[in-house]
């Protein structure tokens, strides 16, 4: 509910305040006096676009301010209702969570949200004093007060707005039709997708097979070998320089060898080896001495292998440097190394696995698009008998209501058709089609009714819609007009009755210039326009009770002293109070 609402710096309103209660709340005032600018303030609150045109002049800021009594902890909890887009699972949470914590910001169950257009510059918006994303003001107000504009009906004239309002008076069996369909349509364009991006991408893929094929033959044409390639520039020197190499060898060998340095290390060995007695330190430099000769020995041995391996082959010699030019070529393709050439060839044969697993797959996915069309229609079939089933029920609640509304002959029709194509929220084309008069056909809304009589259809249905919304705060912005008389009388009971106990205590606030509307409020504020200081100002106060009568006469286009406008005034004030329902 909405305890207060402050404007200060909207357009021709200076600063301000309204106090509303629950139930009917009528806002009265002459024409261009600023009634729809606290529409407007509330709009702003619930995330509307700004402009900075709205600033008064003479203000560096326009400022609209709410108290708000928090709901129950499971309504502040609701998200907004289904517009028809999808949106994402976790930016949902993330929202839901966001807006409980907002709510958690009241004291004494009241919370603060304040919207401010700045002259220049870019619009803010708080929550108990923390500044919060214009989006999340939609999020936190949006499930609990719903505005009415007075061209409502020229946005309900629209087939897929008229889908939307019929989807949301669905009961329970109709919303998990509409999921099951939703859920549906997705699998189906997700399968779509994938055909069609196997279908699109077939040359590229036929191209990408086969560069991969021809990069796999290359490889493994190459038959690498880590450790042998690995050591081509170690053979290739070793040839190169194979006389060199050998001569160093031969030396090396002849100064270690048996008739060289081995030879002197055993007879030292053998020497200390013939010492008397059992001096340790002796016995220890002969082993010394002998572990040098066993690996001296090694490494004489090594050094004839070598210098018998090395020999100068130019043919080995031009088939190593023909086999470095060849790894060389492979590792400017695919690596620094031949382990990292290697490691490409198996991610070749991944990719390739993976194009010729989905080039075979194409006839499965075919199926599989066939197979969830399949499923699409039969959700869409359910989705179309719910909806004709809702559809029923909608035309027989509305047409109550327009009978009550001096349209006792209008008939309401929801037509439901099969749609051109399928789309994300059925198979159907939904249009509400309307017979005004007994013996016409049912038409559009736009082509059977005068301007008065659709604004009449678009009340009946306002009020059978945000009835089963449960919004506790609804806001309408002249829809009477073009209504007068008895109709009148109707539209302001309706009003009462929607705010009333049968419509869960709501909150109604109406922008009206019916006499007959403001009589049935259980509030009125009036807007008037005055002159201070030689500039325009618009003043908002209460009317207070027995100011009423005078204030309705004068609705009445009659002398608000005048005997017989304060009779008929105080006639409807009494009518009012007697049919006013509880």
């Amino acid at each position: 509910m909405i305890e207060e609402l402050h404007i200060r710096g909207l357009g021709v309103i200076e600063d301000a305040t309204l106090e509303l209660g629950d139930g009917l709340t009528v806002v009265t005032g002459e024409t261009g006096a600023g009634k729809t600018l606290l529409v407007t303030a509330l709009e702003l609150l619930l995330g509307a676009r700004a402009s900075t045109g709205l600033v008064r002049r003479g203000h560096r800021t326009a400022v609209v301010e709410a108290v708000l009594r928090a709901p129950e902890p499971t309504a502040a909890a609701d998200r907004p209702d289904d517009d028809g887009d999808d949106e994402d699972d976790a930016d949902a949470a993330a929202t839901a969570d966001a807006v409980r914590e907002l709510w958690d910001l009241a004291e004494d169950g009241l919370l603060i949200v304040s919207r401010e257009i700045p002259a220049e510059g870019r619009s803010r918006a708080r929550v108990g004093g923390r500044l919060v994303p214009t989006s999340l003001l939609t999020a936190l107000l949006g499930p609990h007060v719903e505005v009415h504009g007075q061209h409502e009906h020229v946005r309900l004239e629209r087939p897929a707005v008229q889908r939307r309002l019929l989807d949301g008076f669905g009961d329970d069996a109709h919303r998990t039709a509409l999921d099951a369909y939703r859920t549906a349509h997705l699998a189906w364009e997700t399968a779509r997708e994938r055909l069609r991006r196997l279908t699109d991408d077939a040359g590229d893929r036929a191209a990408r097979l086969d560069r991969l094929r021809a990069e796999a033959d290359e490889i493994d044409a190459a038959a690498l070998d880590v450790e042998a390639d690995g050591a081509l520039d170690r053979d290739i020197d070793r040839l190169a320089n194979a006389d060199a190499l050998r001569d160093a060898l031969d030396t090396a060998h002849t100064a270690a060898g048996p008739s060289g340095a081995l030879d002197g290390l055993g007879r030292a060995v053998a020497a200390l080896r013939r010492t008397p007695g059992d001096d340790t330190d002796v016995a220890g430099l002969a082993d010394r001495l002998a572990a040098l000769s066993s690996e001296l020995s090694d490494a004489v041995a090594d050094l004839a292998t070598l210098a018998g391996d090395v020999e100068a082959d130019d043919a080995r010699l031009d088939a190593l440097q023909q086999r470095k030019r060849d790894v060389t070529r492979l590792l400017r393709r695919y690596g620094a190394s031949v382990e990292d050439v290697l490691t490409h060839r198996a991610t070749v044969a991944r990719e390739l696995d993976e194009l010729e697993a989905l080039t075979s797959d194409a006839g499965g996915i075919e199926a599989e698009v066939d197979a969830a069309h399949q499923r699409l229609v039969a959700a869409g079939a359910t989705l179309t008998a719910a909806r004709r089933a809702t559809g029923e029920r909608l035309t027989t609640a509305v047409g109550q209501h327009l009978a009550e509304l001096g349209l006792p002959h209008a008939h309401l029709t929801v037509d439901v058709r099969p749609a051109a194509a399928p789309t994300p929220d059925g198979l159907d084309r939904v249009e509400l089609l309307l017979a005004a008069n007994p013996g016409e056909p049912a038409a559009r809304l736009a082509d059977a009714a005068s301007g008065g009589e659709r604004s009449r259809v678009a009340l009946a249905l306002e009020v059978v819609l945000t009835a089963a919304h449960g919004r506790g705060v609804l806001v309408f912005d002249e829809v009477d007009a073009g209504i007068g008389g008895t109709t009148a009388l109707a539209v302001g009971e309706k009003l009462a009755r929607l705010a009333g106990p049968d419509g869960a205590a709501r909150q109604v606030l109406c922008v009206t210039h019916l006499a007959q509307v403001a009589a049935a409020a259980d509030d009125h504020h009036r807007v008037e326009k005055v002159v201070v200081d030689g500039r325009t100002v618009t003043r908002v106060e209460r009317v207070a009770d027995d100011e009423r009568a005078a204030v309705i006469s004068r609705m009445l286009g009659g002398d608000a002293t005048a005997d017989a406008g304060l009779e008929h005034a105080r006639g409807l004030l009494a009518a009012a109070r007697s049919g006013r329902p509880g």
